[in-house]
């Protein structure tokens, strides 16, 4: 496409966003023009890696039921082999240019991209009334993370966030929500500490030097998106991508979304009041991992949790050998007052093993998982946004906390309060990075609707 081309469809792209920003937008097209059984029109954007993963995924969740409508990636390669695979005749490199010309035949997106980009695409199509799902975690930044939110509650959007783990085979995180909840460690406000670790790192094993040609194919301008311009190195495309600060934060955002999210759901928490961070000092390009994170919660009764994050090769300490398996390299620690219950992926465990040697489990109260893409999926077209269950509103407040958690480690600030209602901390260092900055001809809208009250 001609760059002549490409800057008129921008630029009507611009003209029609902004009428849209104005009260109105474009209906799905399943909503518009069809039955709630036909075929919904989806739009991938970030079609290989995590965005390649997302597709066999929901293909096979929905034994390939829908439509895929159009592929989006700034990777030239990677787009005419993802497309040629699926037979996917729409394609684009801009999905600025996507949304011009399909905008009005789309019923859903499902963003895969980088997260510096998660925000900005998500809220361009929430403006044109889509339905999203996007890769985990929400956003980079606290403010985009709340326009995501803001967008999928007030226009009434089915969403959901790539925390895949809670349709994992065995249902693990369904049978420890049912435990907590059934008092099988004592009551549920005695739970008095979360421990949550997983081994790893994003960080880059030596730092960047100069720059880098672009590859053939590959449309860095695009890339970018709208985060402010930065010389191409080859390392913003390696395993260690999220953990650089211009396109990630590092393996707390990139893991903790998945086990911090049980935690919040198991509990029904709301956001902590205090967040402390004990982590090695910060580097200005990248996130160093090793972190311990304390987020201090409030039960409505007033007891007190503490929940802990830990990564790079730490893990908990100081708690009885028989109330956890240390051997696992990932795990969510509930310590409560009749024993303990950890849980990950693939397995859930009672402790004291011998205390629970003749504990009969609750009966399960979540049905069998029909597959977190298809979830997002049936609730487009039964309009009831209410049923996935990690949407956006429900996935930005844990985002938010663990966002400051990083951004904390980022400015080597050790410990702060935090004011989700207000969206802010006793920080202006902290404060200074709660909403980025975005390059000219990148828009970003932004909800005009009145919020609700208390939010």
């Amino acid at each position: 496409m001609k760059r002549k081309k490409l800057t008129t469809t921008r630029r009507r792209f611009l003209q029609a966003t902004a009428i849209i920003g104005a009260g109105s937008f474009f209906s799905p097209a399943v909503l518009a023009e069809k039955s709630p059984n036909s075929k919904l029109n989806i739009a991938v954007i970030g079609v290989g890696g995590r965005g390649g993963q997302n597709i066999v995924e929901m293909v096979n969740e929905t034994k390939n039921s829908e439509k895929l409508l159009a592929f989006c990636d700034v990777n030239s390669n990677t787009l005419t082999k993802q497309s040629d695979t699926y037979k996917v005749e729409h394609r684009y490199k801009d999905y600025r240019v996507l949304f011009d010309e399909k905008g009005k035949e789309l019923d859903a997106v499902l963003i895969a991209t980088l997260d510096h980009t998660h925000g900005i695409i998500a809220c361009n199509a929430m403006n044109l009334g889509l339905h999203c799902y996007c890769e985990k975690p929400l956003a980079n930044s606290i403010w985009e993370t709340r326009q995501m939110a803001d967008f999928a509650q007030q226009k009434k959007l089915c969403t959901q966030t790539g925390t895949q783990v809670r349709s994992w085979n065995g249902a693990h995180y369904y049978r420890a929500i049912e435990l907590i909840r059934a008092g099988a460690i004592g009551d549920m406000t005695d739970i008095s500490d979360v421990h949550i670790w997983c081994r790893g790192t994003y960080t880059p094993k030596q730092d960047p030097v100069g720059s880098s040609p672009i590859p053939d194919g590959f449309d860095y301008d695009l890339w970018l998106g709208g985060s402010p311009f930065r010389p191409f190195h080859n390392m913003w495309l390696s395993f260690s991508k999220y953990g650089f600060w211009h396109s990630g934060n590092g393996w707390i955002t990139g893991m903790g979304a998945h086990t911090i999210d049980l935690a919040w759901t198991a509990l029904n928490l709301t956001p902590p009041s205090t967040i402390e961070v004990d982590s090695p000092e910060p580097h200005p390009l990248y996130n160093r991992d090793q972190l311990h994170v304390v987020w201090t919660h409030q039960y409505p009764n007033g007891k007190t949790l503490k929940l802990h994050w830990y990564d790079g090769n730490r893990q908990p300490e100081g708690i009885a050998e028989d109330l956890i398996d240390l051997k696992p390299q990932a795990g969510v620690l509930f310590v409560g007052k009749n024993g303990s219950l950890q849980v990950h992926y693939g397995y859930h465990t009672l402790f004291p093993k011998q205390k629970f040697v003749d504990f009969q489990a609750p009966k399960p109260t979540y049905s069998p998982s029909v597959g977190h893409h298809r979830q997002w999926l049936e609730a487009i077209k039964s309009d009831k946004p209410e049923q996935c269950e990690c949407r956006f509103e429900y996935a930005e407040h844990y985002s938010e906390a663990i966002i400051v958690a990083a951004t904390m480690h980022r400015t080597g600030i050790k410990k702060v309060t935090w004011n989700a209602k207000k969206i802010e901390t006793n920080s202006d260092k902290i404060n200074a990075y709660i909403k980025p900055t975005f390059r000219e001809g990148w828009n970003f809208p932004t909800t005009n609707i009145p919020k609700p009250v208390g939010r």
